[in-house]
């Protein structure tokens, strides 16, 4: 089954078609019809059958195409922003060849789109997407097991920082939070230490990149 956050532009006409032809129908009966009809796995909310019944969508093949392409960025971990959607939807608009029907592609177009989908501005945090989440949670009772003989004083936690000149945004149009995945690493890094009562925080440290790295036993590619 599907979730009613997730009916498509054809199957809310079909609502707007059903309750066209059963004027009387109460709208708890026809979001009952609708859960049935489109096998959901709950009954729409009022609100959602209040929004689909307000007004019907001007331009379904395009909504419905311009969605699913969010979707596929949204399972790709692919960052958005408002006016990639927008410009996306013109480059759509013009292959269905809408003419003089295309729609400006404004602001209010494009939160109206957003609220009809359910997407939001969301923010992908660090690159949890391709960390072993797993092995996280395996492991966390065995340290926090060792933590225990330590002073709060004695136990530092360092993380990294840096600036990312390279780096696409962080923050994407969604329907819902997304794992962040990992990037261009062209930066300058700051390194961050304190121990875990707040008392003592270490000098920032910046890490640079080495033009003979040891690695590579200081060779270096010609350029």
């Amino acid at each position: 089954m599907k979730p009613s956050s997730s009916l498509s532009n054809d199957q809310k006409l079909k609502i707007c078609h059903h309750k066209a032809a059963n004027p009387s129908i109460k709208q708890s009966a026809l979001a009952n019809w609708a859960m049935q009809e489109f096998k959901l796995s709950k009954v729409p909310t009022q609100g959602t059958i209040n929004n689909i019944l307000a007004k019907p969508v001007k331009h379904p093949e395009l909504d419905n195409v311009l969605t699913n392409w969010v979707l596929h960025c949204q399972a790709r971990r692919v960052t958005l922003s408002g006016d990639l959607i927008k410009e996306k939807a013109r480059q759509f608009a013009r292959q269905l060849e809408l003419g003089e029907r295309t729609p400006e592609f404004s602001n209010g177009w494009l939160a109206k789109f957003n609220i009809r989908h359910g997407f939001k501005a969301q923010k992908s945090y660090g690159e949890s997407g391709s960390a072993d989440l797993d092995a996280i949670d395996r492991n966390m009772p065995t340290i926090k097991e060792k933590l225990q003989s330590y002073s709060l004083q004695d136990i530092y936690n360092m993380d990294e920082t840096g600036l990312f000149y390279r780096m696409a945004p962080d923050r994407t149009i969604a329907r819902r939070q997304i794992e962040g995945s990992k990037k261009d690493k062209t930066r300058l890094t700051f390194v961050f230490a304190a121990d875990a009562d707040g008392s003592h925080k270490l000098e920032p440290l910046i890490i640079g990149h080495a033009q003979r790295p040891r690695a590579f036993n200081r060779k270096v590619e010609s350029n």
